[in-house]
């Protein structure tokens, strides 16, 4: 079982979250693309296999000084723009003693739009023409709350999960302090009241259950979750992916076997990707294997990098599953169903190009580690151009694939 006590560079992606407020609230804002930020290239053309321009959302940090507080929501294009945006107040973060707290993400894509939870527990959705709608309220009556829910495919049916956690939980001389955990799981429809599912209270910290996501088999969660960090690196925050029942709440079970094979990414479908342990090969180097696997966990295919340290991380599959992308000692590379295989962007170090997921099944999106971590993409059409969007963010998912 892996320990919830590691984990701090996956902390600065999964700490900061998103804020909510509805359109009536004047802690909302909805900017349209004139004042939104351009990206450093000209305008992109519609991609080929979008209905219309491809639109993606992000989180981003709007507070000065802190470049990982995630306190806006936007939906942006491949020009740079946002068509629409809304700005909130965050999740907590509970003081944990001499742990920082891993907050699960709070804003999942769906149904065309981005949902997201304020600091109240209050779920809102917002679409691409900047419309901003309460969807459900998940309670959140204390700082020392942590809330996590899904969304499914369609929208009309929420979960939440908001785990309690006593102040200061962890001593730093001892063992966790007195006092259990307590978990509470809602269920929603869309617009209307929550339904508390069940109570539980947790004397093992391992115990947890959080939310994640929703996929065509149905809501997904991790158990154990890394809800706490005291340092680490790449996947070390992850936690277990698990199948949760949509009308209990309950977990059916982990996704995978955690010993054999830690879970990065999920697709649309249900498959999902997994990253092996590195093996040290003859070369004086070491292999990392990254495997895609249907739902029912037969191999779909495989591919290996290779890389100094065993630092691979951080594999995601494309929505058709005919690629995937890995990140290898800092360069992202892609392998595709027929076994060939291509870095993206720049070769040059300080200016290389690092995966955070697919737009569509032909364009990654990124970061470039030169230019400030602004959001930028490459398409596997020219894999060797990574195109700045001019901005940083978190990004979530597309929303008009």
């Amino acid at each position: 079982m892996r320990s919830f006590l590691i984990g701090l560079l996956l902390l600065l992606t999964a700490c900061g979250q998103a804020q909510g407020g509805a359109q009536s609230s004047p802690l909302a804002l909805v900017t349209q693309s004139p004042t939104a930020t351009p990206a450093t290239s000209p305008p992109m053309s519609p991609m080929p296999t979008s209905p219309g321009p491809l639109l993606f959302a992000v989180l981003e940090a709007k507070s000065p000084g802190s470049p990982y507080a995630w306190n806006t929501v936007a939906i942006a294009g491949l020009d740079g723009y946002a068509r629409a945006k809304a700005t909130f107040i965050p999740l907590p973060s509970p003081d944990l003693g001499c742990m920082g707290s891993v907050l699960p993400p709070s804003a999942h894509v769906a149904a065309g739009r981005v949902y997201f939870a304020d600091g109240k527990g209050v779920v809102r959705s917002l679409s691409t023409t900047g419309q901003v709608t309460t969807v459900a309220t998940f309670p959140l009556t204390t700082s020392q709350q942590m809330l996590s829910f899904a969304v499914s495919p369609d929208g009309s049916h929420l979960l939440g999960a908001v785990l309690t956690v006593p102040a200061k939980y962890f001593s730093c001389s001892s063992s966790p302090s007195a006092g259990s955990l307590s978990l509470d799981v809602y269920s929603a429809q869309d617009g209307g009241a929550s339904t508390l599912l069940y109570h539980q209270s947790l004397s093992d910290a391992s115990k947890v259950m959080a939310l994640t996501g929703w996929d065509a088999v149905g809501p997904l969660g991790t158990y154990p979750t890394v809800w706490a960090s005291q340092g680490g690196g790449p996947g070390s925050t992850l936690g277990v992916a698990a199948r949760i029942a949509a009308n209990t709440g309950k977990v059916l079970g982990q996704v995978a076997d955690p010993n054999v094979c830690q879970v990065w990414d999920m697709a649309p479908s249900g498959d999902y990707v997994c990253l092996g342990a590195p093996v040290s090969n003859s070369a004086g180097t070491y292999d990392t294997t990254a495997s895609l696997h249907a739902v029912n966990g037969a191999e779909i295919s495989h591919f290996s990098v290779a890389t100094p340290d065993g630092s691979a991380c951080c594999p995601f599959v494309a929505p058709d599953e005919q690629h995937m992308v890995a990140s290898a000692h800092y360069v992202s590379v892609v392998s595709a169903s027929d076994g060939t295989r291509f870095n993206l962007g720049s070769s040059v170090p300080g200016n290389q190009f690092s995966a955070a997921g697919w737009l569509d099944s032909a364009t990654v999106i990124g970061a470039v580690s030169s230019s400030s971590q602004n959001l930028a993409f490459v398409r596997l059409g020219t894999p060797g151009t990574a195109i700045s969007l001019g901005f940083p963010g978190k990004f979530l998912g597309t929303v008009n694939r």
